[in-house]
């Protein structure tokens, strides 16, 4: 059913009218807030949606085209209330990957190493780790602790070292091929990996 008066006053938002927008608000607000509380479960992550709902129909006012405001602010909250659980599965995924891989560290290290003391190990292994990353170049070992260690995208680490992008996966590659040759079969690539994460 088309409620005449809030789209009668998203009329006016289209217009600029702020007080307009702010009595809308007030008219939609609690019924958004408790149909996303209902989706997501969580009553500050509710808030928070319904608040960038509205904020995204401010931007977008001019050029929104709906015959019934009401249902077409509901349809974009679901959107975002959808948008938000596939984001909270997708950390649930990495979650579960970076477990999976802690799990496989511990089947290489009993598997592999038997009963040698894991600890004095774990340390000649970051010795090992940090001498191999000494040796590399300078611009190389900065963008391949960037990438492995922060985390940054190869487009964030151009963007900080105001390098090319191609330049940035060169010095990943060469880094990767190093310790490759220097490590061999001995130790898995992504162990390597996993330790400098670790490292301070």
């Amino acid at each position: 059913m088309i409620n005449k008066e809030s789209n009668h006053l998203f009329e006016k938002v289209q217009q600029n009218d702020m007080v307009a927008f702010e009595l809308l608000f007030k008219r939609l607000y609690p019924r958004l807030r408790e149909f996303a509380e209902k989706v997501v479960k969580d009553e500050d992550i509710a808030e928070d949606i319904v608040q960038e709902v509205f904020i995204k129909v401010w931007e977008k006012r001019k050029k929104i085209d709906a015959l019934n405001i009401d249902a077409f602010f509901f349809r974009v909250l679901k959107n975002h209330c959808i948008t938000h659980i596939k984001h909270l599965r997708v950390i649930e995924n990495i979650q579960t990957k970076v477990s999976i891989l802690k799990e496989a560290e511990e089947l290489y290290r009993i598997d592999f190493l038997r009963n040698e003391p894991y600890i004095l190990i774990e340390k000649e292994l970051e010795k090992e780790i940090e001498k191999t990353l000494s040796e590399l170049p300078e611009k190389c070992r900065e963008v391949f602790l960037m990438s492995r260690m922060d985390g940054l995208k190869n487009r964030e680490i151009a963007e900080k070292l105001q390098i090319n992008i191609k330049n940035v996966e060169r010095h990943i590659t060469r880094a990767l091929r190093t310790f490759r040759t220097h490590f061999g079969d001995k130790i898995p690539i992504y162990l390597i990996i996993l330790v400098i994460s670790q490292l301070s």
